[in-house]
């Protein structure tokens, strides 16, 4: 699932409108967790709920974590049709919307750099 033992993670992170029900939430989760099933190449996905208790970033309360194996894999997914209908769609309710992508790195401080 890597390159050299590195992953690519795709972290997006949601808030939603007041007006968003949490069934329409869950909706929300469950598509987006489907999007693995249909778009090539997504290693992993994960989700959950923002629970850090640090309150830097109320607005922001489901955090998506999906893993690829190469930026190439990465760049087909962000333009894969099933992946803009998701995100055309979800934007109805999605207010808040961050996205960071990383490379994983040894946790060694050695392997420590910017």
């Amino acid at each position: 699932m890597s390159l050299n033992g590195r992953v690519l993670r795709h972290v997006v992170l949601f808030g939603f409108t007041a007006e968003t029900t949490e069934a329409e939430t869950d909706e929300i989760v469950r598509r987006f967790a489907k999007l693995r099933e249909s778009v090539p190449d997504v290693a992993a996905f994960e989700w959950g709920l923002n629970s850090s208790p640090e309150d830097l970033n109320p607005e922001l309360t489901h955090c998506f974590q999906l893993s690829f194996r190469s930026n190439d894999t990465r760049d087909a997914y962000l333009i894969d049709p099933a992946h803009v209908a998701f995100a055309d769609w979800a934007g109805t309710w999605v207010e808040h919307v961050t996205v960071v992508d990383f490379w994983t790195k040894a946790s060694t401080p050695s392997a420590v750099s910017r």
